[in-house]
């Protein structure tokens, strides 16, 4: 059992963990010592959830049996009052049911399937064997598990005669279930045929072929046949091999009608009333998946019983999924590249004239662990961005450490030289274009320039352009006519 595994290996890291920092699950998960205790605990919630489930399993199992014993009871009366003539055939015959009822009840509370009809249940019709007139009841009749002989007979003296087995349509329902066939007029009569002769194997001649032909008319559903329970959702199957025909490997059936019929599955009704899509969507937004892929992710997250920060990241490892370095859901990738929590963590690097690998940032959305086993976080990152701003700007290493970004510190400088350049401030890369006023060096040691000493640079320095603009323009025309009214050129 894989929480139970988890459980243990969290447990074990909890309780001693030595010199690990951290923990890695089977599954690729990376727990420090904080997130190990609480998955611990929350992983011991479902355990207990799944113990208690069991026990209200088996006493509902218990109640059941109770109630098929005393309906047995009732039944074992009225065939002795039936051999006294003090009860009617009709009276046996409606204990009968109740006890088939209660057996019935009980067979589906013990397994996901319907059971073979046991030799102890009164699988016979109805209505008791006539024998000269009298409504007299054979032992299997009466549900008594014995097997005829010669020298059996029945409470008039007679030779038992063979009953006739009584198959339920929702056996044969079950039996399709069980045999994992889908529901149609031959296999109905494959699965009538198992339930008379106690075989549970389906016969060799049955191939699955329709399913290649179903998954490559419909590919977004084919991952459904390795991760869904076939059992619970019968349905969904045998709504896939109904919109195909495997003589032709086409659709017969048109988009619309299997989409409403689709919705109309027990998967899908599921899915649609969990609140796991509720809380995916609160969590990272919402995002172009895919057809089928978002159902595919949510199935699992309930499987796997994601929640909080781990659902998030591993929403965003299947959005960044790749197939031969590729990209599988580009569209998402573009989406969620526009979305606030990505830009903010690039903007960690713009703040410190880092930019940071779309790579990077992916790994920190999606919990991915790095080379040491531990994921890498916002803090990382932050980490990362000062010790480079630092090896390039060593002298305002105690800025930095003092919580200033780059930004920071270089916000009114860019503020001047857009002023006096004439130029938008957000099309500025202060980090490549106007470094000198934070890191300037001609004059030996790094050092940063005074607000008077960069507004010199940016007028002398002709990399900056500052000749180009109107205000040089104007200035270069005021002095022009100031010399020539001094010569007295101009009145």
């Amino acid at each position: 059992m894989a929480i139970q595994d988890d459980f243990q290996i969290l447990k074990d890291f909890v309780e001693s963990p030595g010199s690990r920092k951290s923990i890695r699950l089977p599954d690729g998960r990376t727990f420090t010592l904080e997130q190990a205790r609480d998955e611990r605990d929350r992983l011991l919630g479902l355990l207990n959830a799944a113990e208690k489930e069991k026990s209200d399993k088996d006493r509902q199992i218990s109640d059941a049996e109770k109630i098929v014993n005393k309906r047995q009871a009732a039944y074992d009366q009225q065939l002795r009052a039936f051999g006294k003539n003090n009860a009617s055939a009709q009276e046996v015959s409606a204990a009968s049911t109740q006890l088939q009822t209660a057996q019935e009840f009980l067979a589906r509370l013990k397994s996901v399937t319907a059971p073979v009809v046991p030799a102890t249940a009164p699988a016979t019709t109805t209505e008791p064997t006539p024998v000269g007139g009298v409504a007299v009841l054979s032992r299997e009749q009466r549900g008594e598990s014995v097997t005829a002989t010669p020298t059996d007979v029945l409470d008039d003296g007679t030779p038992p005669k063979p009953a006739k087995v009584v198959i339920t349509k929702a056996q044969v329902d079950a039996k399709l279930v069980e045999l994992n066939l889908p529901d149609t007029p031959e296999n109905r009569k494959v699965a009538r045929q198992a339930l008379k002769t106690g075989k549970t194997a389906a016969p060799a001649a049955e191939d699955k072929s329709w399913e290649s032909i179903f998954k490559e008319n419909y590919p977004q559903y084919a991952w459904m046949f390795t991760d869904l329970d076939r059992t619970k959702y019968a349905d969904v199957f045998t709504l896939f091999f109904k919109a195909i025909d495997p003589k032709t490997g086409k659709q017969i059936m048109e988009d619309q009608e299997f989409q409403r019929r689709y919705q109309g599955t027990s998967f899908y009704r599921e899915l649609a009333t969990s609140k796991k899509g509720r809380e995916l969507s609160a969590a990272i937004g919402n995002f172009t998946w895919g057809s089928g892929n978002l159902a595919k992710f949510l199935t699992k997250a309930i499987q796997f019983g994601y929640e909080g920060e781990n659902l998030k990241q591993q929403a965003y490892k299947d959005l960044f999924s790749k197939v031969d370095g590729k990209y599988v859901n580009f569209n998402a990738v573009d989406e969620v590249r526009a979305s606030t929590p990505y830009l903010a963590l690039k903007d960690i690097g713009k703040q410190y004239f880092v930019d940071f690998a779309d790579s990077q940032i992916e790994q920190v959305l999606a919990g991915t662990p790095n080379a040491d086993g531990v994921a890498v976080s916002r803090d990382d990152l932050i980490r990362r961005a000062r010790l480079a701003a630092k090896a390039t700007y060593g002298h305002l290493s105690e800025q930095i450490d003092a919580g200033l970004t780059l930004e920071d510190l270089s916000a009114s400088y860019k503020e001047k030289a857009a002023k006096l350049l004439e130029l938008d401030p957000n099309t500025i890369n202060f980090a490549t274009d106007f470094s000198e006023a934070l890191n300037y060096r001609k004059d030996g040691q790094p050092r940063v320039l005074s607000m008077s000493e960069w507004e010199t640079e940016l007028r002398t320095n002709d990399k900056y352009k500052y000749s180009f603009t109107r205000q040089a323009n104007q200035d270069a025309t005021s002095i022009g006519l100031a010399i020539a009214r001094a010569f007295g050129k101009v009145q």
